[in-house]
């Protein structure tokens, strides 16, 4: 403790601070810029109270040389040098001032980590003493100090020079890895950076000196750097990561860039040549446009097709047969002796058409009225296998073996058999018969000549 207080004593800083030239103003914002921390401000809180009482105790004695004279009392000149630079009152003004900013840190938690586990103890240690005392004021305030001290969160006092810190420090654990490394692995180049060691010891220790809070000592000054250096290395490390995205970020955005400005510059020039070509054509169709046109071929109208709806039953129907001029009414004549004799029969009403039939010439035939006009028949489809509906079909019969039509065959059977035979007409000049509806009937397949059971057909 007495290398402490003469060790602060002799402090430059100290001296200045307790010096009768240094207004309590001055004082508060000196104290405040340069002892941020709790730990120093008590530390100077408790060099200026040993140093106040060697101030007062160099006032009496100077007071009682005055007192009982000269001869009686005699003062050393170091005492008088500390009389006239320094005042007891001024001292306890600047320990008021100082002790109320100490208790402002606790109350509010500036603390930090390292300094509350010890402040903890000290400040249990004084209630303690304080019961034994029986001073309940002074223990409720250091119980509400270590309530206070509880609530603290820990704060960290920043290292002033720290950039420059980092680099040396770095350096130094590099040198130090090197030390450690066997004398047969160093190159010409490590052993070089081992030379600079002494040098960069010399740096450290000079900004040291700069950088150490007032009435810091060594100890908690490296402590305090190593924390700093630390959540910088950590920092830097995040800043470079960080820098490593962004300079990757930059360069996909110029390559973006760049692919846009290719992109535009492509379709600028696909801009350009559809444009020349429009240009090439208008001018063509100019040029076309001042020659001599021909007229153009008028394409020729389709004509309609008129189609007609048909039933498709007509094509089943057999053609319309004329109808022959009724015989006038007559006798039936008498059979001639030679047909009885042959045994033939009068013919029957209906027309027979005979292999050949010698037609026998009638005594006296009617004359034949006008036929009645027919009425005109609907145009027949064409035929799809190419043959005329209307035309006659070719027989492949020779003329010389031909026989009558059926038709004629029809005619000459009736002029054989007479008058008699032709149908009679009703008197009176009826009106013909109507024509009856056709009626079908459904026939088996098997009278139609097909047989299923034929086993030919399967």
């Amino acid at each position: 403790m007495v290398d402490m207080e003469r060790e602060i004593f002799q402090d430059s800083n100290f001296q200045a601070l307790a010096a009768l030239d240094m207004k309590l103003k001055d004082f508060t914002k000196t104290v405040e810029s340069h002892l941020p921390g709790y730990t120093e401000k008590h530390r100077l809180l408790v060099g200026l109270k040993d140093f106040t009482t060697k101030i007062s105790a160099t006032e009496e004695k100077l007071y009682m040389v005055k007192a009982v004279g000269k001869v009686k009392g005699k003062m050393e000149s170091e005492e008088h040098e500390l009389i006239n630079k320094y005042n007891s009152l001024d001292l306890k003004e600047k320990i008021q001032s100082l002790s109320s900013m100490a208790q402002e840190l606790i109350d509010q938690g500036r603390i930090t980590a390292e300094e509350r586990p010890g402040l903890a103890e000290l400040f249990a240690a004084k209630r303690a003493a304080a019961k034994t005392q029986e001073k309940p004021k002074t223990v409720e305030k250091y119980e509400q100090m270590l309530l206070s001290l509880g609530k603290a969160q820990g704060i960290s006092h920043p290292v002033a020079n720290l950039e420059e810190f980092f680099p040396i420090c770095q350096e130094l654990k590099s040198i130090e890895r090197l030390e450690r490394a066997p004398e047969r692995n160093l190159s010409e180049y490590d052993r070089n950076r081992m030379k600079k060691k002494a040098s960069l010891q010399d740096d450290q220790r000079r900004l040291e000196r700069k950088s150490r809070m007032w009435f810091e000592t060594s100890e908690d000054f490296h402590r305090r750097l190593q924390i700093a250096l630390i959540e910088l290395e950590k920092q830097k490390a995040e800043q470079a990561k960080r820098e490593a995205l962004e300079a990757e970020e930059r360069k996909r955005r110029q390559e973006e860039e760049a692919l846009e400005k290719k992109r535009q510059a492509h379709k600028e020039a696909e801009e350009k040549k559809a444009r020349e070509l429009e240009e090439k054509l208008e001018q063509k169709r100019q040029e076309a446009a001042l020659k001599p046109q021909k007229a153009a071929p008028q394409a020729k109208k389709k004509e309609k097709v008129h189609r007609t709806r048909m039933n498709p039953h007509d094509f089943f129907q057999p053609p319309p047969r004329e109808e022959s001029p009724p015989a006038p009414e007559a006798e039936e004549a008498p059979e001639s002796p030679e047909a009885a004799e042959e045994g033939h029969s009068t013919p029957p009403s209906t027309p027979t058409v005979p292999a050949a039939v010698t037609p026998a010439k009638p005594k006296e035939v009617a004359p034949e009225k006008p036929k009645p006009k027919e009425k005109p028949k609907a145009p027949l489809a064409p035929s799809k296998w190419g043959t005329p509906i209307d035309a006659p079909l070719e027989s492949s019969v020779p003329e010389e073996l031909a026989g009558p039509s059926l038709q004629e065959a029809a005619e000459q059977s009736v002029q054989a058999t007479g008058p008699a035979t032709a149908p009679s007409k009703p008197a009176g000049g009826a009106a013909p018969k109507k024509k009856e509806k056709k009626k079908f009937t459904k026939v088996a397949i098997n009278q139609l000549g097909f047989d299923a059971n034929n086993p030919n057909y399967r």
